[in-house]
């Protein structure tokens, strides 16, 4: 296996004993040894091979050098290097200093005042407190080590969320992760030890991945099969689906007008956006079964194995617009959604069966 340069690992093994040894990610490429091996690599060939020598050197390195080693990774993957090869390391990695900081994390609880109705909540007063109490016990070394893994989990951001909208299958694992999963949705906006780019990571496993989700017309018994990808949510989902329908509108029978967008972050839904549930025998059962803006795409009903959204065009529908749903997370996210093919009324009508 090929070896990182002698330089670079010895300063990759140097102490981590004050905040002068904790490098930023601009501190860290501006040293010597670090942009030789940069651009060294980063025109040629052994980009993968460099990936490979750091995944070896992870676990032995600090954890904030080991994340400065990840960050350096990223940027050979931002110029070719193999997205999938580092990304199970380096998403373990998160993982272990997720769970390590987690007894250090809470939100602050909301103090009601006079006016409020509802009590305070005594099981976030309990961990707020829990916490506060956890940090106050660190000797100051323990509590540098403390603020060093915090500042590598932001670190590891970086590298992570270049490597997972770069190849569905980082998503996939990264969505495959509960334990990751759910340290990311108690830690990411915690006030006693927070971290400054969690918020991205969380938004990333939130993104949804279709290879053929189906978008059902009861009106006129049309349908079709989509590719769908890197869709933040359903209201995003729901404005690129339009474009497209908007396209097909003659094949799809769809009798409205196109809409009228005031701008490419504001929308509004130019149909009733319902779940599978909503049908049952073919029949309209439930209205309020609706397809809800805020959530992830994936987390729509299912009927055959596959997701499927109903866009029911009426005039009886509550106005439901929207505003910065659709933003991207990152310049390689690429959301889209693309046509895979039509479906037959015998089709459609089993799917609302």
């Amino acid at each position: 296996m090929p070896m990182l340069p002698p330089d670079l690992l010895a300063t990759l093994r140097l102490p981590v004993l004050q905040d002068a040894d904790l490098d930023t990610q601009a501190s860290f490429f501006k040293r010597p040894e670090v942009r030789a091996l940069y651009f060294e690599v980063v025109e040629g060939s052994a980009k993968d091979e460099v990936l490979r020598a750091a995944i070896a050197r992870l676990g032995e390195l600090h954890p904030h050098r080991a994340a400065l080693l990840a960050v350096f990774c990223g940027a050979l993957v931002e110029n070719g290097a193999d997205p999938q090869l580092m990304f199970d390391a380096v998403r373990q990695l998160a993982g272990r200093l997720l769970a390590s900081l987690a007894p250090y994390c809470a939100a602050q609880p909301h103090e009601p005042d006079e006016d409020d109705e509802e009590p305070q909540d005594e099981a976030e007063l309990a961990a707020w407190q829990a916490a506060g109490a956890a940090l106050a016990a660190l000797s100051p070394q323990a509590r540098f080590e403390v603020d060093a893994l915090q500042r590598a989990v932001d670190l590891l951001v970086l590298p992570l969320m270049t490597m997972v909208v770069r190849d569905v299958r980082n998503h996939q694992s990264l969505v495959a992760d509960a334990g990751l999963l759910a340290h990311i949705e108690a830690m990411y906006a915690n006030d006693s030890l927070p971290f400054e780019a969690l918020h991205f990571l969380r938004a990333a496993a939130q993104l949804s991945y279709e290879d053929e989700l189906v978008v059902l017309l009861p009106a006129s018994r049309a349908g079709m099969v989509v590719r769908a990808q890197g869709i933040n949510n359903n209201f995003h989902a729901f404005s690129l689906l339009q474009d497209l329908m908007e396209t097909h509108a003659q094949t799809l029978g769809i009798r409205q007008p196109p809409r009228t967008r005031r701008d490419e972050d504001s929308d509004a839904a130019a149909f009733l956006w319902l779940q599978a549930t909503a049908f049952a025998n073919g029949e309209l059962v439930d209205r309020m079964a609706w397809s809800w803006g805020e959530g992830t795409l994936r987390e729509n009903a299912r009927r055959q194995g596959r997701l499927v959204l109903v866009a029911l065009e009426t005039d009886d529908k509550p106005a439901r617009g929207w505003n910065g749903f659709t933003h991207v997370l990152h310049a390689e996210q690429n959301p889209q959604v693309s046509l895979v093919h039509f479906l037959t009324p015998e089709e459609v009508a089993a799917y609302l069966a």
